[in-house]
Order: structure tokens, then C-alpha cells, then sequence
């Protein structure tokens, strides 16, 4: 209709004008779905738990855990904590608990409003991490945390950000996946690249574990799910719309095929296997200092 032409152009504008950072939709979904404040891949104590007897219970238990290891890495340091990509506020809250003076970032909308009623005393700064206002912030904190943050931020200037804004005895705690291999979907940075950027840039990794095998029981949960439940349902909606409106089915055919296609390419990447081979998730705590070898609580990368 000629009248709808107007707010079909400008649903356009709108969408071309959103940051994926600033107002992400999955994001929003899982804080939905799990609403324990979290949205990190759990650490799971064991590994060896099959999805089939897994619940969403056993997974917030492990995203709380993922914070706790965390916030024990802060140790008993003074001084305020960063939390670089702060989510729903899950390890804002820990922090609190633990009796530090936490301040949370993020660009997401949705986590902004979340932050200002949920964490009205706490420092919200909104915008990206290299976006920060050094006039305010530099040497300010002790601690800057990127938990599952870091993989949405630039390679090459986040490292010199984290230098300016920490103090000359801060810390680096980094949680995050990176490639090692070849991957269907890019996301995440090539561990390579990143170990070469900070002996560039003058950091060293004095601690780096590998919790690989401790974030997969939440993969094949999230797989399992999908491949039940999203894909028979998606198929029972298209058979249903082809039985009922045909018509309708005939004119939106080829984007369903599409979604279709997109949902399955998502299930094909979110394989705990095909997760393993491409990619790692690294817990490491990083320092300025003369680059060297990481080393974990076992005395080995």
C-alpha cells in the first residue's frame, strides 16, 4: 500500500543506524531466558555431565561460578574494579558482595536501563571501552575485567586503553575465547595475533588457563536444545503456514528457506567438537612487564 511506504523506508534507516553493540537482540534473548545476571559461557566443575541431564538451573550455577573465579582473581587488591562489558550486572553484584567498588561499561541500551535501576550507586559509563573519557579515568583503576567482552573490541587499541586507565601496579583480567583454526564464523580474535599485540605493546600474561573443556557442557546444551527443539518447531510453524495460508507460505517461501538456512548454519557452529578445534577460551591475568612465557596454576601455558 502506498501509505505504508513512508515507515517501510524508514525501518530502513532505523536498522542500518543500530550498533550491534548498542542494542543486540540476542543478548536481550539470553538475558531473558537465564536472568541470573550473566551472559558467559559457565564453568562447569564437571565436564564430564552429558547435556541430556543438564538443566537451566545447572547452567546459572556455572555462570555464577564463571564470575567467582574471576572476582578470586582480583585478590585482595584495593582500589576500583572495571568491569569492561558489564552485561545484566552479574559480576558487578559478586564484586560488591566481595567489598569492592566496582564500575560497570557498556554500550548495550537494554543494559544500560537494566545498570541505572538495578545498580543506581554504582559508576555506569556508557559507551564502548575505547570510547572511555581518559580526562576522567586515566590511572584511576586498580583492576579492568573484559569477560566475554573483549572478542567486540579492537586488537591493536584496547591493550593501550587498559594501559592508560589502570594504575602502574593494576591488572589485566581477560576471560574470552580466541581462535586457534579454522572456524565457520570468524568471531573472536586469533589467539596469534592477540599474543604478538600485547609483547608488542609491553604486557606480559603471569597467569593463562585454559577452560576449554569447562565451557563445552554449556555448548552442547545450547546445540542439543536447538537441534529439539528450534528446528522441529521452525518446520512444524512452515508446514502450518503452508497448510493454512498457502498463499501467504508461497509469498514468504523463500525467506523462510532462509531463516531456515541461518538457524541450522547458527546449530552447525554452536557443535561443542567443531568449537574445540577452531577455537580456545582462555582465563588469563595480564601485567605490564617484559613479555614471557604464561604460565598456568600448573606451571604450564
Amino acid at each position: 500500500m502506498p501509505r505504508n511506504w513512508g515507515p517501510f523506508l524508514q525501518s530502513f534507516r532505523r536498522r542500518n543506524g543500530n550498533h550491534k553493540a548498542a542494542d543486540d537482540a540476542q543478548l536481550k534473548l539470553y538475558s531473558q531466558i537465564l536472568p541470573g545476571g550473566f551472559l558467559n559461557y559457565g564453568y562447569h566443575e564437571d565436564i564430564s555431565l552429558s547435556p541430556e541431564k543438564m538443566s537451566l538451573d545447572a547452567i546459572q550455577r556455572a555462570q555464577t561460578r564463571y564470575a567467582e573465579r574471576l572476582v578470586d582473581l582480583v585478590g585482595e587488591a584495593a582500589g576500583p574494579v572495571l568491569d569492561a562489558g558489564c552485561g545484566m550486572g552479574g559480576l558487578v553484584q559478586l564484586l560488591l558482595q566481595r567489598g569492592f567498588a566496582p564500575t560497570a561499561l557498556t554500550p548495550n541500551r537494554a543494559q544500560i536501563r537494566h545498570m541505572r535501576t538495578a545498580f543506581p550507586a554504582v559508576p555506569l559509563i556508557e559507551g564502548r571501552l575505547e570510547q572511555i573519557p581518559l580526562d576522567t579515568y586515566r590511572g584511576h583503576f586498580q583492576t579492568v575485567i573484559t569477560s566475554e567482552s573483549f572478542q567486540y573490541m579492537d586488537l591493536r587499541s584496547t591493550p593501550g586503553i587498559v594501559d592508560k586507565i589502570l594504575r602502574p601496579s593494576g591488572r589485566w583480567i581477560l576471560c574470552d575465547y580466541f581462535r586457534i583454526g579454522p572456524t565457520p564464523r570468524p568471531s573472536g580474535h586469533a589467539w596469534s595475533d592477540f599474543t604478538s599485540e600485547l609483547d608488542r605493546q609491553g604486557w606480559r600474561i603471569v597467569s593463562a588457563e585454559d577452560i576449554t573443556p569447562h565451557v563445552l557442557p554449556t555448548i552442547a546444551y545450547v546445540s542439543m536444545w536447538g537441534q529439539r527443539l528450534a528446528v522441529p518447531l521452525a518446520g512444524f510453524v512452515s508446514d502450518r503456514l503452508e497448510r493454512k495460508h498457502p498463499a501467504v507460505h508461497f509469498l514468504f517461501q523463500d525467506l523462510l528457506a532462509d531463516l531456515d538456512a541461518s538457524m541450522r548454519e547458527h546449530l552447525d557452529m554452536s557443535d561443542p567438537a567443531m568449537f574445540a578445534r577452531g577455537k580456545k577460551y582462555m582465563q588469563l591475568v595480564i601485567e605490564r612487564g617484559t613479555p614471557g612465557p604464561a604460565q598456568n596454576g600448573n606451571g604450564h601455558l
